[in-house]
């Protein structure tokens, strides 16, 4: 294209004109920045020199006191302005290695000097010190009775010397030194104290003054105010430079904008006389049937008729100095607009079709012509002359896409004339029968009737037709093979202008798919699509109707409701693929233990429930049961993994138990958990005591949910002392529950409660906050303790930001996570071991000691410590109470403190209550002991009050 933008040659040189102007007004400003940064930079130069004087002007000040904080506030103040030149050099110089050495060259130079001043005001300091000392011991020495004349004379001479040297450099220093000599020849003959310190101090001051004046020279001599200097020459020269640079740009930019100025008032005069010689094709144009289109040299619309207007909807106010491309409708491929530009690039005339879009967005058919127009040998316009042929062609459109239709719908289509007879099908009857239309042209479709509904149903079906015009219904018929199928169809009657028949046609759908869909749905409606059980929908309306059968026939019932154990560990650690399989093959077991009479069912997740019908007595419910147990815990074999589930079931009994489904369920499901509590893989009968039991642990988990809000929740702590010293070393944190309506609940109680419900996460936070709390606390009140013992629950470590949690806490306390022990239980470790010892690692790689509590309760073996990120192995009160000569505990203690020591861990013993386990733990060399021997848990004022220092 020959156009620039939107803009003509007279727009575009304008344009540039605006721009090239305003560049060089902005270029100015750049340069009057410069001149400003220059000036900044100037003047932060010449104000390190005048500093650099005055630190100059300090080095001289050698025999009287001077003001350090003038000079140490000229030093900041040379620190400051250097950084921020520094700062402005590098924003405006960068890369410039000349600036950059030199600045790095005062830096070092200043840092030489900074160090000689800190030396000189050392000296001076000690300087000024030694001659009020002197002054005095002269003045004592003058007062003395004892020291001859000559001595005082010798003295007061010496001593004037030395200030002359100090204040002079007229005198010289072998002269000073002379006269301390004939001092010191003094001290030999008479051993006068006084005489000989002031030979002493005079040599000390002479040799701080000599070292003064060398300091002096070297701070005036400094080549920092050199170096400055230098880097102002530099700075110099290069402003000079950029300077006459940017003097000459400015100039090119006026120059240019003089240029294009001229340029674009010739431009103009041109563009007038192209106008006035193209109002002749106007004229001529205007009253043209067919659209006008004419366009500049650069494709822009000078002119369009009032047939342009009406069918395209634009005005010509809207159009003039725009593209045509404001009709482009994006219909036509690039490879069509590039073939049309080029033909009339090489001014040739073009014709074809147009697919534009009008206002509206409506489609515009198109046929054009397009001629390039000449004026002496030069390209002055376009001519387009364009025909609408929307009308024609949107027909034929119509009638392809309704050809397009009737072939492609996955509906089968007939035509047929009035007497019936078929005139046409489409490929989706063909597709769905198998008969095409040379075999039933012709012919009516009773070939396709199946037989299976009978005469009547048609004469009932033609009655409609008839009568009304339309019918709809499904039909069932018969294909070419012979196939029954299923069709839902809609036959209409086509008449002409006078009610005269001409045809009859008829959509079919075919239903088969339809109806295997609703059956498999009817099947996903009421059975668990992974094990093919039962699911709960068709549990619960097959447990109403046995309860309805049990109640008239007077009959036993029993609930079973079954959970897996360890599944959640398989599946989370395996993945749901291989608990998938798992499921799939209990339920095989279960199908396969059970009677074909009972019915079950998978509930959800992990759970199954059966119904026993018929019993006659509790304990065939019982048998069933044990049989499940039996079963389930054979080992399985699930892809390459040798796996072990076993399985916790509650029973409830009809009507012993309730007499409703919902009461059935809920104590199966109570009977099923105790089953767990009692250490799973096993069953257990729903009772009335369970259900008191139960019923107390919802008021616990209920008001547990307040119990913080309320201030019931509080810490003690119990001592943990050393066996050896009987010293207090640690205390573990205890957390305690008051409750205004249930009253004390041990933590025994609440704390599984808590786990369950999830209330031990916030619960968690609390404790850990207030143990972090009550030990600086404890610090602060001189109780000399290393760490405190803080019990973390498992559950609380599936928190994501854990960590960083109580890194905080911690923090916020002045607490380092060092003196802080996470205690865990055994079981933890246990429970999908590598992710939690990674979990662990974390925790001690952060700082935190972690102790494993109970040790020897749980299901580790001892070569397994030696894996464990753990500092401290604490015993459980178990083996402690049955400490006795000959006790097999006794042996088991000694195994766990052995190996723990060789590994490097601390020992714990929790439960001491007898001086005989207390003397046997130390003889075995256990670190720490922790029980009511030596102190129960004690509240915070307790402890202080017994173990602080203050209090003994």
């Amino acid at each position: 294209m020959k156009t620039v933008g939107k803009f003509d040659k007279t727009s575009f040189l304008l344009f540039l004109f605006m721009l090239v102007l305003s560049l060089l007004f902005f270029y100015l400003y750049t340069v009057e920045k410069s001149i400003q940064n220059y000036n900044v930079i100037h003047d932060k130069v010449v104000k390190l020199k005048l500093i650099d004087k005055e630190l100059d002007d300090f080095s001289v000040t050698i025999n009287h006191f001077s003001n350090y904080d003038i000079v140490n506030k000229h030093l900041a103040e040379f620190r400051k302005t250097y950084q921020e030149l520094n700062q402005n050099l590098q924003t405006h110089y960068k890369n410039n290695r000349k600036v950059e050495s030199n600045l790095e060259k005062i830096h070092t130079c200043f840092q030489e000097k900074a160090d000689n001043i800190e030396y000189f005001k050392s000296l001076n300091a000690a300087l000024i010190s030694s001659s009020h000392f002197l002054f005095d011991l002269q003045r004592t020495i003058a007062e003395d009775k004892v020291i001859s004349l000559k001595a005082k004379n010798l003295i007061n001479e010496t001593l004037f010397y030395l200030l002359r040297y100090t204040s002079s450099d007229y005198i010289d220093k072998f002269y000073v030194v002379q006269k301390l000599d004939e001092v010191k020849k003094l001290t030999r003959y008479k051993k006068e104290p006084y005489i000989y310190n002031f030979y002493s101090q005079s040599s000390i001051m002479l040799n701080v003054l000599a070292n003064l004046k060398q300091q002096s020279y070297l701070i005036s001599h400094s080549h920092l105010y050199a170096s400055i200097t230098r880097l102002h020459k530099i700075l110099d020269i290069i402003y000079k430079n950029n300077l006459a640079i940017q003097k000459l740009i400015g100039l090119l930019f006026f120059i240019s904008t003089i240029i294009i100025l001229i340029i674009l008032i010739i431009t103009h005069i041109h563009s007038l006389k192209d106008e006035r010689e193209l109002l002749a094709f106007k004229y001529a144009m205007q009253h043209s049937d067919n659209t006008i289109v004419i366009t500049d040299s650069d494709r822009k619309i000078t002119f369009v008729n009032d047939i342009f207007e009406k069918t395209t909807g634009y005005s010509e106010k809207e159009v003039l100095g725009e593209n045509p491309r404001i009709l482009k409708s994006n219909q036509h491929s690039d490879e069509f607009y590039k073939e049309l530009n080029e033909k009339l690039d090489k001014g040739e005339k073009w014709e074809g079709e147009f697919i534009n879009m009008r206002k509206d967005g409506s489609l515009l058919y198109e046929k054009a012509s397009i001629v390039p127009v000449f004026l002496n040998d030069k390209l002055i316009s376009y001519l387009a002359i364009k025909l609408d042929i929307s009308e024609y062609i949107e027909q034929n459109m119509k009638l392809a896409q309704a050809a397009s239709v009737f072939e492609n719908t996955e509906e089968a289509i007939i035509i047929t004339d009035e007497d019936g007879k078929v005139t046409s099908i489409n490929s989706a009857f063909t597709k769905i029968y198998g008969y095409t239309l040379d075999e039933l042209e012709g012919k009516d479709l009773s070939i396709l009737q199946s037989g299976m509904q009978d005469k009547n149903f048609y004469q009932d079906m033609w009655h409609q037709i008839i009568e009304n015009g339309l019918w709809r219904g499904k039909i069932i018929n018969k294909t070419k093979k012979g196939d029954i199928i299923p069709v839902w169809s809609t036959i209409k009657r086509i008449s002409d202008k006078y009610g005269n028949v001409v045809n009859y046609t008829a959509i079919q759908t075919d239903l088969r798919e339809l109806e295997n869909s609703q059956a498999k749905a009817d099947y996903l409606a009421y059975h668990d699509p992974l094990t093919g059980l039962y699911n709960r929908v068709n549990f619960e309306e097959y447990l109403s109707h046995a309860l309805f059968v049990a109640k008239r026939n007077e009959k036993l019932l029993a609930i079973l409701f079954i959970d897996l154990d360890r599944f959640k560990v398989i599946n989370d650690t395996l993945g749901h693929d291989i608990g998938d399989e798992v499921l799939i093959t209990v339920a095989e077991r279960l199908k396969g233990a059970l009677r074909e009479s009972d019915f079950i069912s998978r509930w959800g997740g992990d759970e199954f429930v059966v119904i026993l019908e018929n019993i006659v007595t509790a304990e065939e419910a019982a048998r069933v049961a044990t049989n499940i147990i039996n079963t389930l815990k054979e080992p399985m074999d699930i892809k390459t993994h040798h796996l072990i589930t076993t399985a916790s079931i509650g029973i409830a009994l009809y009507p012993e138990n309730g007499e409703d489904a919902n009461t059935l369920i809920k104590h199966a499901d109570s009977a099923m958990y105790l089953a767990k509590d009692m250490g799973k893989n096993n069953f257990r009968y729903f009772t009335d005591e369970l259900s008191k039991e139960i019923e107390n642990k919802l008021d616990i988990d209920m008001a547990l949910h307040n119990a913080i809000k309320k201030n019931e929740i509080y810490m003690v702590f119990q001592p943990q002392y050393s066996l050896q010293t009987k010293e207090i070393i640690a205390v573990e944190a205890l957390v305690r529950w008051q409750n205004a309506q249930l009253g004390f609940i041990p933590p025994d109680k609440f704390i599984p409660i808590a786990e369950d419900s999830g209330t031990i996460v916030p619960l968690g936070y609390f404790i850990f906050e207030e143990s972090c709390k009550a030990f600086k606390a404890m610090k602060e009140q001189n109780l000399l303790l290393e760490q405190i013992a803080i019990n973390v629950s498992s559950i609380q470590f599936r928190e994501p930001q854990l960590l960083e949690r109580f890194l905080s806490i911690a923090k916020s306390y002045d607490l380092k996570p060092q003196e802080i022990e996470i205690e865990i239980t055994e079981r933890f470790l246990m429970e999908q071991t590598l992710e939690n010892i990674k979990l662990l690692k974390s925790f001690q790689e952060s700082g935190f000691k972690i102790s494993i509590d109970d040790f020897g309760t749980g299901y580790s073996s001892m070569s397994y410590l030696k894996q464990l990120p753990v500092n401290t192995i604490k015993i459980d009160k178990s083996f402690v109470d049955d400490i006795a000569p000959g006790s097999s505990d006794n042996v088991i203690i000694e195994a766990i403190t052995a190996l723990s020591r060789t590994l490097g861990y601390s020992i714990v013993a929790e439960g001491i209550e007898t001086a005989e386990q207390e003397e046997f733990l130390a003889s075995i060399h256990c670190d720490l002991g922790q029980g009511y021997l030596f102190a129960k848990p004690l509240s915070f004022d307790e402890i202080i009050n017994r173990f602080a220092i203050s209090s003994k």
